[in-house]
């Protein structure tokens, strides 16, 4: 089959399946709406691929940020009641950082738009990979250290160097899955990178592969970090640290 094969054979240009398509004399009416489906969901995929790329170069060479105070807890929110409107199977949860507080106002300084589009990709992440089972989602004020963020300890994995000592806003996506093994967690930000279906029981919906790249600089870009904590049969949390305002 022709075609271009980015993302390690991913995504199919649709020109090799418009061939067989424009073939009427020889196909089915079925086989007909199907190389058309093809076609439209492999256009998508290309579309999708093409954008990520863009924003990940605007975010590399030029990021522009707008600068206002922004509540972590707000794009939570947001981003916990579209998902629920995907009635996927998952329990999704809102929940404070710690069991003994109350929601209360977790407040930074960034650009809202980049920020609620960190918290999508890492929800639309979490459900991706821990099918049917209950997603976490937790907003808090916390003291940077190596059990609350910020910095590296074993079991936790970073694109982003630690953040200085002090008081940051976290907001945390955990998923009740499998877990990853310490080398797909070292390269879980990599881009393309995709977990071996053999060793994982994750599973794809076809996204860029570019997701939690782009999270990752957004996350650098308001002078913070975002972190994967995981181990095999504990599953995965990502959790995005950023300075208090």
């Amino acid at each position: 089959m022709s075609g271009l094969r980015p993302a390690a054979g991913r995504y199919f240009f649709p020109q090799g399946f418009a061939e067989p398509a424009l073939r009427h004399e020889q196909q089915s009416a079925e086989g007909g709406r199907e190389a058309n489906l093809l076609i439209a969901q492999n256009a998508e995929r290309v579309s999708l691929l093409v954008d990520d790329l863009q924003l990940l170069a605007q975010l590399d060479q030029e990021p522009s940020y707008r600068r206002e105070p922004v509540d972590l807890l707000s794009p939570a929110v947001d981003a916990v009641s579209a998902a629920a409107l995907d009635s996927d199977g998952h329990p999704i949860g809102l929940d404070p950082l710690r069991k003994e507080d109350e929601p209360d106002l977790v407040e930074t300084v960034g650009d809202p738009h980049r920020l609620r589009q960190v918290v999508e990709n890492l929800l639309s992440n979490g459900r991706t990979h821990t099918p049917g089972t209950p997603v976490h989602v937790r907003v808090g004020t916390v003291r940077v250290g190596p059990d609350t963020g910020g910095v590296d300890r074993p079991g936790l994995t970073s694109p982003s160097p630690p953040l200085p000592y002090g008081t940051a806003a976290v907001l945390e996506i955990a998923g009740e899955g499998p877990g990853l093994d310490p080398e797909d967690a070292r390269r879980a930000f990599e881009r393309f990178y995709r977990v071996d279906r053999s060793r994982s029981r994750s599973h794809s919906r076809g996204g860029s592969g570019l997701g939690l790249a782009i999270a990752g600089a957004i996350a650098r870009g308001h002078g913070g970090r975002l972190e994967l904590d995981t181990a095999p049969g504990k599953g995965c949390t990502f959790r995005l640290v950023l300075p208090r305002s």
